[in-house]
């Protein structure tokens, strides 16, 4: 699976100016929304409902008892405040770092000569009940999980801050193991757990890429290669992470497809991470799997499943590499 990019990650912002540098807000997603629907501003109740909470994400839902546009975001607590006290600097510097985001967003479509619209209320604010992930967490902290209600008129926020405190696991605890199947030009990724079944709440990324271009990263061996593209993925900001069942077309284009456009005889790695928690060795619970296959035609049909998995090939170059070269 090759990665594809623009998905909105976390800014550096501040509660105060006392503590502008000391508050990471995070998550703000960007959502499409109708700017004409009815929305209210005064009286809103936002529902924060938990629903898992694991080493490396967060699963939320959010509600509200009105129509009205919402803000969303997650970040780590800070000793001695208060989200209350501060709660209407808290909202406005919020809202100031969706919109910075926003922008940088669609300056990238900009940049790319993609046509946009440059509406920041009708893009980046939820409108009624929303099921969220906020992946990229550290492990064993606190954060909050914040929302409130936007003016969509003025881009301001309205009413109070609704928030929850959240602590997530010190590792991983949910075991996930990929199946990977290659049909014509068409690659599938199946994340499942230890009976099977498809998991759909674990967030993972994937990349598939050629043999030789491994030789000429200057990699030993496919896990080194691996090993590093996903800490540099894990702190990438515009990562596009994947939950459940992915189907791609290896088409080359990189427009809602792989990267990679399979070649007669060709020998390819397909790598997926798990991102229940950080990507750290040694590996415990998270799971990074590494496919070899090599390529013969749109007719070949591929099953591959853990047990083809070169994961003796994982091992990062270090000199205490408890698997050396036999």
């Amino acid at each position: 699976m090759a990665i594809m990019n623009s998905n909105t990650r976390q800014s550096i912002i501040g509660i105060t100016k006392i503590f502008s540098l000391a508050i990471l807000f995070g998550a703000f997603v960007l959502h499409s929304c109708k700017p004409d629907v009815l929305a209210h501003t005064k009286d809103v109740q936002i529902t924060i409902d938990v629903q898992q909470v694991s080493a490396g994400f967060a699963h939320v839902k959010f509600a509200t008892d009105k129509k009205a546009f919402y803000l969303i975001g997650i970040q780590p607590t800070r000793e001695g405040i208060n989200p209350d006290a501060v709660a209407k600097n808290f909202m406005l510097l919020a809202l100031d770092s969706a919109y910075l985001d926003y922008l940088h967003w669609r300056s990238s479509h900009l940049n790319n000569l993609t046509p946009f619209i440059a509406d920041f209320a009708s893009h980046s604010l939820h409108y009624g009940e929303e099921e969220h992930f906020f992946p990229f967490l550290e492990s064993g902290r606190d954060y909050w999980v914040f929302a409130f209600v936007v003016d969509h008129t003025k881009n301001k926020p309205a009413g109070e801050l609704f928030w929850t405190t959240i602590h997530t696991n010190d590792s991983s605890t949910i075991p996930v193991s990929f199946h990977y199947r290659i049909k014509g030009r068409w690659d599938y990724v199946y994340p499942m757990d230890s009976l099977g079944n498809v998991i759909s709440y674990v967030p993972w990324v994937g990349e598939t890429i050629d043999s030789a271009t491994i030789v000429e990263k200057g990699f030993e061996k496919p896990g080194h290669y691996f090993y590093n593209r996903f800490i540099e993925l894990y702190a990438k900001e515009d990562t596009r992470v994947l939950y459940g069942i992915s189907v791609l077309e290896n088409t080359g284009n990189h427009e809602n497809s792989s990267a990679i456009k399979f070649e007669e005889g060709k020998t390819y790695y397909t790598g997926m991470a798990a991102l229940d928690a950080p990507l750290v060795y040694p590996l415990a619970l998270s799971v990074y799997d590494i496919y070899r296959f090599t390529w013969h035609g749109d007719s070949t049909d591929i099953y591959l499943t853990s047990e083809q998995s070169t994961n003796g090939e994982w091992y990062p170059p270090t000199t205490s590499d408890p698997h050396p070269e036999e």
